[in-house]
């Protein structure tokens, strides 16, 4: 019967999960421990440094402060954002910091970012380990104060915050990993049974006459010339 139609429900899927539990545990459990071993000693690790910025419009310290200039610092904060992550920033660090990185690859690993639309200014660098990434952040931020007082007039930077990195990886997140490989492993071995079972339409026993094709079963006959495993079949 070619516009055969099967109907899956909730009774199916437990079914179908109780047969193949053993196996879908299995592979399951295999793939959160692949992982695992892929996060902790695949995968290159990756530490990050961050350092914070605050951001004035005014070089002038005044005790009145009204919404204007926490917008005009609020864009000052986009401005340093896109000045800091210049080519010719980088580059100045590449110089001063000695190290080998090429200037794509530094500004590959320095991230700008704002702190709740205020008026700091958050820079994190990520690099291999997290003595490089403090290192190279020490000189970013001696860097990024001379530029914009060369180059921003109207404005104030200081640094409320001096590079540190905890010293945990960034990347891979191991225990975001393990989740992956957990739901991954149970997702797909459940799917390719399920499709398995779904496309098997072998007649093994009288309900699958119904559950398949449709046929209701009135009786049984035995066939006491075909055996099966031993035991006697029906017809």
């Amino acid at each position: 019967m070619s516009n055969t139609e099967f109907t899956v429900d909730i009774k199916t899927l437990l079914r179908i999960l109780k047969k193949y539990a053993a196996i879908i545990a299995a592979v399951t459990v295999i793939a959160v421990f692949a992982a695992l071993i892929i996060s902790e000693f695949v995968l290159p690790k990756r530490y990050s440094a961050v350092a914070k910025f605050y951001i004035e419009n005014s070089r002038v310290q005044s005790e009145i402060v009204n919404v204007q200039d926490i917008t005009a610092a609020r864009n000052m904060v986009n401005t340093c954002a896109e000045l800091f992550t210049t080519r010719s920033i980088t580059a100045r660090l590449k110089e001063e910091a000695g190290v080998n990185y090429s200037v794509d690859e530094l500004m590959n690993m320095v991230r700008m970012g704002t702190s709740n639309n205020t008026e700091f200014l958050r820079i994190t660098i990520t690099a291999g380990s997290p003595q490089m990434a403090e290192y190279l952040l020490k000189h970013f931020v001696v860097i990024c104060e001379d530029e914009f007082n060369n180059i921003v007039v109207s404005g104030s930077i200081s640094l409320v915050d001096e590079p540190y990195s905890t010293g945990s990886p960034v990347f891979p997140n191991t225990r975001l990993f393990v989740v992956a490989g957990l739901f991954i492993g149970f997702a797909l071995t459940f799917l390719t049974v399920f499709i398995k079972e779904i496309l098997d339409i072998k007649v093994k026993a009288e309900d699958d006459l119904f559950r398949i094709y449709n046929i209701p079963v009135f009786a049984e006959v035995m066939c006491f010339d075909a055996k099966v495993k031993g035991e006697y079949n029906y017809e």
